[in-house]
């Protein structure tokens, strides 16, 4: 009876294990689903703090900007000559410059443009050119009798050659002045100073268009307005996203910035 029941026992068929599955790392359907919920949630997560992030820059580079038109207004107080903010339009960059004299002549209205660097060297040599005319109707030197030494001419224009002739703008740099940006996540779309009878694009002047904002020793910055907006890449404006008006007011040095693109009329005041 034992004897029957072992060999009962021994002849029970057991089970194989497959050598396919030995070591297999397939994903079954649970969990492929369980990844997908966790890469979900953790973008979920991340992305308003990557907005955040984009967000934060930006106020800080507009809070830097509107802080610069303080500073340079108080640098042209302090220091007795105009100073000018200059931007580049398109790359967002821009930095102050000196004049070498207190008083300067920025230009007619009627400006459709600010003058790039090939435009104001032209202009000296426009003005060298001119001014020999001057020269020569003063008359030619002479030799002091006595002495020998040779006389130039005196005539009242020649002596004012240094106060008439276009003034030269130098970089300041310093410890607290470099050069500056908005980007790379704003673009300068458009400029109007007072100085200027329309706004300024790089869309319509180029890639080398630049804008000027004046200040003057006697407390005062011009009126002026720009709209900023967030760039989609390679110079071109991303209108799917709001932009920025800043703002200048001239007698206090200051500059408000708002949100979206407000219409500025600079002459507003002038018609009362």
């Amino acid at each position: 009876m034992v004897a029957s029941a072992q060999k009962t026992i021994s002849h029970t068929p057991r089970l194989k294990k497959n050598p396919k599955n030995k070591g297999s790392s397939g994903f079954t359907l649970i969990e492929i689903i369980i990844v997908i919920s966790i890469v979900a949630v953790a973008y979920a997560v991340a992305m308003p703090q990557f907005n955040l992030v984009t967000g934060t820059s930006v106020a800080e580079k507009l809070g830097t900007l509107s802080g610069d038109i303080r500073s340079a207004y108080d640098m042209a107080v302090l220091r007795g000559k105009p100073h000018r903010l200059v931007f580049v339009l398109a790359t967002g960059q821009y930095w102050l410059e000196q004049a070498d004299r207190r008083e300067v002549y920025i230009g007619s209205e009627k400006l459709l443009n600010d003058p790039t660097d090939d435009d104001l060297k032209l202009e000296l040599e426009e003005f060298e050119e001119q001014f020999e005319e001057y020269i020569d109707q003063a008359g030619a030197e002479s030799k002091d009798p006595e002495t020998g030494e040779e006389i130039k001419p005196t005539s009242p224009v020649v002596v004012a050659k240094d106060r008439l002739k276009p003034p030269k703008w130098s970089r300041v740099e310093n410890l607290e002045w470099k050069s500056r940006t908005i980007g790379p996540d704003l673009i300068f779309k458009a400029f109007q100073a007072e100085h200027h009878e329309q706004p300024q694009t790089f869309e319509v002047l180029g890639v080398e268009a630049r804008a000027f904002l004046y200040f003057f020793p006697t407390g005062y910055v011009e009126k002026a307005f720009m709209h900023i907006g967030y760039t989609s890449g390679d110079m071109k404006i991303d209108d799917n996203k709001k932009g920025y008006t800043l703002q200048t007011k001239p007698y206090e040095g200051v500059a408000d910035v708002s949100t979206g693109y407000e219409e500025v009329d600079l002459r507003a005041d002038d018609e009362v």
